[in-house]
């Protein structure tokens, strides 16, 4: 049984975090959910991770300077390529993902922003929670971003043709709790984007400060309107309709 589609073409081969803003969130996610894993769990030395959807592979890098024993999954042969740079890292097998991915294989199993592009996301995080001994870590895009102000009849801008699925916290909850056999530990929130406010304060102060108020303040004020749902939880009994899965 296939569980994904093929990346979009929107994943960039490298990224500057200094120079680009969203290149800056698509790495902070990675790192406060891993840091949420650490609050935790406490000492995470010589766990085991599988990284689904690994991409360029910063979450294996990210992950190794915790005392981590990464290892990682992608469909795209160049985001394998460039992802062993950081780590052991292969190529997907779409045809049958769950025979590499495995059952109680690795301690922790992390998959950011990959559950919105696969055609299955609710078989595709059953087989994660199957194959995580201690826990599962995701991030997906929010549902709730705060609409623009300026126009909030029109269509955001922010759709990616790429996302087939998105979910708010409430909906994200259910499926995972209800459907795939997890049970949600914590929340963890990035950054939030405050459509006018924060264009004037890239303007008036800049990128820097800005990012700044995005991951802290704009975030404490309004930390479930952020740019993704990322959620810590552990796998508790079978799902409903686990047995169907290979």
């Amino acid at each position: 049984m296939t569980h994904h589609r093929p990346r979009s073409i929107h994943l960039p081969y490298s990224v500057d975090e200094a120079g680009d803003r969203n290149h800056f969130f698509e790495n902070h996610w990675k790192r406060v959910a891993l840091d949420l894993l650490k609050s935790h769990a406490g000492v995470l030395d010589g766990l085991s991770l599988l990284d689904y959807g690994c991409g360029r592979g910063e979450t294996l890098e990210y992950a190794t300077a915790y005392g981590i024993k990464p290892c990682g999954l992608d469909v795209d042969p160049e985001c394998v390529r460039i992802a062993r740079s950081k780590g052991d890292a292969e190529l997907l097998n779409l045809a049958d993902p769950a025979s590499q991915v495995g059952v109680a294989s690795f301690d922790v199993v992390t998959c950011f922003h990959v559950l919105e592009h696969v055609d299955n996301p609710k078989e595709v995080l059953t087989m994660l929670g199957r194959a995580a001994r201690r826990y599962v870590l995701t991030a997906v895009p929010n549902l709730r971003l705060i609409s623009n102000l300026r126009k909030p009849r029109v269509e955001s801008g922010r759709v990616n043709e790429g996302h087939l699925q998105s979910w708010d916290h409430a909906h994200f909850r259910n499926l995972a709790e209800n459907h795939c056999g997890l049970r949600i530990i914590s929340w963890g929130f990035d950054a939030t984007i405050l459509p006018v406010v924060s264009e004037l304060c890239k303007r008036v102060f800049g990128v820097k400060t800005l990012l700044k108020l995005e991951t802290g303040l704009f975030k404490r004020w309004f930390p479930f309107n952020g740019n993704s749902v990322i959620a810590l939880m552990e796998p508790t009994v079978e799902a409903p309709d686990q047995q169907r899965i290979p």
